[in-house]
């Protein structure tokens, strides 16, 4: 593969693609579209995580970003060669020519100069063949990130643009009649744009057809008056005028002017924020589906996002509000009667007689309430009327054959953010989001789901408050969001009203899962709806068809990928409320506690293996973080639940985030109480999560937890906590005394709990050879720890062991072995997703090539700085912070190299072993 890119095609004016053709998963296309919109230049780390994930970033973007790299290099095959690694980030290595973007932008300038220079013909096949380079939309498949939404709209603007020059090309070499259907298809997809308005108006005059031409402008200007309160342009009333005197070259004199209908549809009164693929998802199934149905939760904008597809589909367009009707009345005779059709009893029959005539879209607005009679007339007008189609509304599917649902998802936080400021300055003009106010409405927008009747009534109430006290306020929503458009549908006006309405077209089972589900955080399994929810008259083999019932109603949110499902915020408290209203919170939420700890102690002994249970537990961190709040209420009672919870969380604290389990076990001892056995245990675990940072209450509680087990004969738990007593030897005290305590423990649990205990005193005793420096006694024992994690089935301690091993051959002075060791440490940690082992492995690999020489090492530092805040683990942030005062002073800036190693020192403390601080200490930050 020549690495300047010969020979490959990279495509995005369509579906991201590569040829020679690659197999690429859906994951890896939008990172690969935006290498290619870059072709050749290094695309920076910060930049491409961004992309990927925006504000959503995973615990650690950097590794996760490198993880999506190797699978696209490997997906790309032999092209994959064209990706690399370039500080700060990496370059698609090919020129712009290989990408379909660059040449149609390049075949349309070329098309221009030619009809600059006189030559239309030449110029009309330049263009056709820069359009022939478009496939579909373009960047179909690269997900709805806000980057791929703006460079959609910028392609589609050129594509666009060059469609309206091939078509007035047409024109310029006297071919109208040929352009005529194309620029009406245009005018329909874009009916408030004038150049193919303007265009349409030409053919049709030079095609003979003057009235025509004519009422083209004339709808026009009533579009906008209508939306806009414009008159067209100058130009284009000028060309009216021209077209009505017969005074343009090129056309038959030919006298007529139609009447234009008014439209049916309603005027849109205020601006339409973020629907602009929406609107062309709605348009393009209209174009194909015979029934379009706009589904999604209430609030969510499906009217207004139906009534302006309406408007821009054109033709002979039928609103029929249902909103107004019973729940449960009949759909045919409201739909009869606002058409305004004589039904005499057969309500279905007169108006498919009566729609058949000709073709026309029939919009059923609001059809949840009366969801089955509105499917029966569907259904009818289906198969009665070949020339109808229909656009609905619905909290839920009609669920009828060749129906195409389209779900309306809430705003993404920039449109929630425009919708908010538009709406605010209706009733304060001087609303301005700046650098005071732009916090607080996203703010606003993000609690709100993005839920655009939300974030209306939000928005009015700045008349009165500024945003920073709206979202302050948001703790009691429903008081607050009230006070909607008096011309408003009355379930419109509050958000509660809003959430009624779906609630009380809700069968009781769906009424009870719902509130219910309130006591989740952040998502759940089926499994766990199952156990927590399914009591009383819901058992739990009947939570599975509500569940995906309210599926069905926009009410609750479903990951089919993960198999979760989530309420959106509003729905959530609105539940909640419900759920006390019912009485039923205190026992819902005994269940959640139980059903968390059982999970613990079901998956905590599996965490080490870093596998299934390992991203189980990390999915519900929510959830255990409100089972360990709900143990720590009054309401619990019972203190022995709560240890319980803590001693089964502790792997998955100990590998993950050690401050989060400390606080947890700290405030869980602290109620009090508990079985001896079972505080001796949360006592050891304690203990063990700051054995990296011992403080005098950890000190303590792993010395009591040591007490407590010898005083209830627990040789095995003894020994453990004799363990982590020992493990506080790695910075100070008698480490031989510390030794002894390891030996002793050693020859009590031989090979309980699968030999890893006696993997961790192999491991400590390699702590206390780091600690005094003995490098070469320390090298043989990280081995051995290696491998006896590994045989223990500890991959996430065998990398940890492998990082310490790197450690350890670094200072006996073995530096290139240690780097293999420590990269090979880095890439393991990193694909565990084991946040301090991967810090801990990059500083110490940072450390090592600064050693060697190699200065080049920041990005290993930003990452491992970064993996180190996100798992609260100061002592790898510590020496994050030294490698740059090393760097800093290797360059000649000695202030920053003095605030780095302040703030190292500040952050370690006495954490660390000795020979590390001597040298910490005696960094000097002035450059020789």
């Amino acid at each position: 593969m020549a690495q300047d890119g010969t020979g490959v095609v990279f495509r995005l004016l369509g579906p991201v693609e590569v040829d020679p053709p690659a197999a690429l998963a859906p994951s890896v296309r939008p990172l690969l579209a935006r290498l290619v919109l870059a072709a050749g230049r290094v695309v920076s780390v910060d930049t491409l995580t961004d992309a990927l994930w925006g504000e959503d970033l995973p615990a650690d973007a950097a590794n996760a970003l490198q993880i999506r790299v190797s699978k696209l290099r490997r997906a790309l095959g032999p092209a994959g060669d064209l990706l690399v690694t370039r500080a700060p980030g990496y370059r698609l290595a090919v020129p712009p020519e290989a990408v379909d973007v660059h040449r149609f932008e390049a075949a349309v300038a070329g098309a221009r100069a030619a009809r600059d220079a006189g030559d239309a013909a030449g110029a009309l096949r330049g263009i056709e063949a820069a359009l022939a380079w478009w496939r579909g939309p373009a960047l179909a498949d690269a997900g709805d990130a806000e980057w791929v939404g703006r460079e959609r709209h910028r392609l589609e603007e050129l594509r666009l643009a060059a469609v309206e020059d091939r078509l007035e090309l047409l024109l310029e070499t006297g071919r109208p009649a040929d352009a005529v259907a194309d620029l009406e298809r245009l005018g329909a997809e874009h009916p408030l744009r004038e150049r193919p308005v303007r265009l349409l108006m030409l053919a049709l005059y030079r095609s003979g057809r003057q009235a025509d031409a004519l009422d083209v402008h004339q709808a026009l200007r009533r579009r906008l008056a209508d939306e806009l309160g414009l008159d067209p342009s100058p130009e284009l009333r000028a060309l009216a005028e021209a077209i009505l005197r017969r005074q343009v070259p090129g056309g038959p004199s030919e006298p007529a002017l139609a009447p234009v209908t008014a439209p049916a549809l309603p005027a849109r009164v205020t601006s339409l924020v973020g629907r602009d693929d929406d609107l062309t998802t709605v348009l393009d199934q209209l174009r194909t589906a015979r029934v379009v149905t706009l589904t999604g939760p209430g609030g969510v904008g499906k009217t207004t996002l139906a009534l302006e597809a309406a408007r821009r589909a054109g033709g002979d367009v039928r609103l029929v509000r249902l909103a107004p009707l019973p729940a449960g009345a009949d759909a045919a005779g409201a739909v009869a009667q606002q058409l305004g059709v004589p039904s005499d009893g057969a309500a279905a029959d007169a108006a498919a007689a009566h729609l058949a005539a000709a073709p026309a879209l029939l919009v059923l607005d609001n059809c949840e309430h009366v969801v089955d009679s509105a499917a029966a007339l569907v259904d009818h007008l289906v198969h009665a009327c070949p020339r109808v189609r229909v656009l609905a509304t619905s909290r839920e599917a009609l669920a009828v054959a060749g129906e195409v649902q389209v779900a309306v998802a809430p705003l993404a936080v920039p449109d929630a953010t425009r919708l908010f400021v538009d709406r605010a300055r209706a009733v304060r003009p001087a609303f301005a989001l700046d650098d005071d106010t732009a916090p607080a409405v996203e703010a606003v927008c993000r609690q709100l789901d993005g839920i655009p009747l939300a974030i209306e009534l939000a928005a009015a109430r700045v008349k009165a408050l500024p945003p920073a006290e709206i979202a302050a306020r948001l703790h009691d929503r429903f008081a607050l969001l009230t006070g909607g458009p008096r011309t408003a549908e009355a379930r419109h006006r509050t958000l509660r009203a809003v959430l009624d309405w779906s609630h009380d077209l809700l069968p009781e089972p769906e009424r009870t899962l719902l509130r219910r589900l309130a006591v989740f955080r952040g998502g759940w399994t089926l499994p766990a709806a199952e156990d927590v929810c399914g009591f009383g008259a819901l058992a739990p083999g009947d939570v599975l068809d509500p569940l995906f019932r309210l599926v069905d109603r926009s009410l609750v949110v479903p990951d089919p990928a993960g198999g979760r499902f989530r309420l959106l915020v509003t729905v959530q408290e609105y539940a909640a409320e419900r759920l006390a209203e019912a009485g039923e919170a205190g026992e819902c939420r005994d269940r959640h506690l139980d059903h968390y700890t059982r999970l613990g102690e079901r998956l905590g002994p599996q965490v080490r293996a870093a596998g299934a249970a390992w991203a189980a537990l990390r999915d519900d961190a929510d959830n255990l973080r409100a089972a360990v709040d709900h143990a720590l209420a009054p309401a619990a009672g019972d203190p022995d639940r709560g240890l319980r919870l803590g001693v089964a969380l502790l792997p998955y604290w100990n590998y993950a985030q050690r401050d989060e389990g400390n606080q947890a076990l700290t405030a869980l001892l602290g109620a009090g109480g508990g079985a001896p056995a079972l505080r001796a245990k949360a006592l050891q675990g304690l203990g063990m999560l700051g054995v990296y940072y011992p403080t005098p209450a950890s000190r303590a509680a792993a010395r009591e937890s040591l007490a407590l087990f010898e005083e209830l004969g627990d040789r095995v738990d003894a020994a453990v906590s004799r363990l982590v007593v020992a493990w506080e030897g790695q910075y100070t005290g008698d480490a031989e005394e510390y030794r002894a305590l390891i030996h002793r423990s050693r020859a009590e649990l031989a090979d309980v709990d699968g030999g890893a205990w006696l993997a961790t005193a192999e491991y400590l005793e390699g702590l206390l050879d780091l600690r005094i420096g003995a490098f070469d006694e320390a090298v043989p024992r990280w081995r051995q720890a290696e491998t006896l994690f590994l045989g223990a089935d500890d991959p996430m301690m065998a990398a940890a062991s492998a990082a310490h091993l790197g450690v350890a051959l670094h200072g006996a002075g073995r530096s290139g072995e240690a780097a293999g060791v420590l990269r090979r440490a880095a890439d393991e940690s990193r694909r565990l997703h084991s946040p301090h082992g991967l810090a801990f492995a990059l500083v110490h690999l940072a450390h090592l090539r600064l050693d060697s020489g190699d200065d080049a090492v920041a990005p290993l530092l930003d990452e491992a700085d970064a993996v180190a805040r996100q798992a609260r683990n100061p002592r790898c942030q510590a020496w994050a912070a030294w490698g740059r005062a090393r760097i800093a002073r290797a360059r000649g800036d000695a202030p920053t190299a003095a605030a780095e190693a302040h703030r190292a020192q500040a952050l370690l403390g006495e954490h660390e072993f000795a020979w590390a601080l001597q040298r910490l200490r005696a960094f000097q930050p002035v450059t020789g």
